[in-house]
């Protein structure tokens, strides 16, 4: 098992999010945190949990290409896609783990996600109703069937886990999702969403992408 994170200024918070994999109830083998160019303390922060987390530097080129860094040089067969402010439920692996062990068919398993924006006596304070998350954030998926679909789109700000999903989707790859709550996602003010707010028309042009790959196929 092998978890892919990448990280752009995330110092106050890749600490707790690595502290909530190496806390899993599945074995974790493998942690990548591609530095995205930080201009903060992330790659220390990071770099100070220890093994089994590898810390690689990169230029800042954005979330897709750091994300797909980060899995391309882990060296398991199940990954994980992981924000660096985001937290595991303790069984997020052990819950997701069981589907791919008992339908070889499957190829993504995706679970439940609450939002949270501050810990009280070391547990998230849920502030909206669990959902399932059909992001990539809460995906765990076979190597074999993320090399089907390919690395995510350069250049995207905020729509690459859609569009890689949308991929995921024409290629017919097959999806479950679990009922158990699998992930916590921080809100806070530098939010991807937030802080990319001008990237916000991504969303509409990587759907009419899809549409038109849809038409000419």
């Amino acid at each position: 098992m092998g978890v892919a994170i990448p990280a752009f200024n995330r110092a106050p918070f890749v600490a707790d999010a690595l502290s909530s994999v190496l806390a899993q109830s599945y074995p974790v083998d493998d942690v990548v945190v591609v530095d995205d160019g930080s201009e903060d303390e992330t790659a220390s922060a990071a770099s100070s949990i220890g093994s089994p987390v590898r810390v690689v530097r990169c230029a800042h080129s954005g979330v897709g290409v750091a994300r797909s860094h980060a899995a391309s040089l882990l060296r398991t067969d199940v990954l994980v896609m992981m924000d660096a402010d985001d937290l595991l439920t303790p069984s997020s692996l052990d819950s997701r783990m069981g589907v791919l062990g008992a339908r070889p068919e499957v190829d993504v398993v995706f679970g439940q996600v609450r939002s949270f924006s501050e810990c009280r006596d070391g547990r998230p304070l849920a502030v909206d109703e669990q959902r399932a998350g059909h992001t990539v954030g809460a995906m765990l998926v076979r190597r074999a069937a993320f090399g089907r679909v390919g690395p995510f789109t350069a250049g995207l700000r905020v729509a690459e886990g859609l569009d890689w999903l949308l991929r995921a989707r024409e290629l017919g790859l097959v999806e479950v999702t679990v009922q158990d709550q699998v992930l916590w996602r921080r809100v806070h003010g530098a939010n991807n969403s937030l802080a990319q707010r001008g990237s916000m028309n991504e969303f509409p042009r990587v759907l009419k992408a899809a549409l038109d790959r849809r038409r000419s196929a």
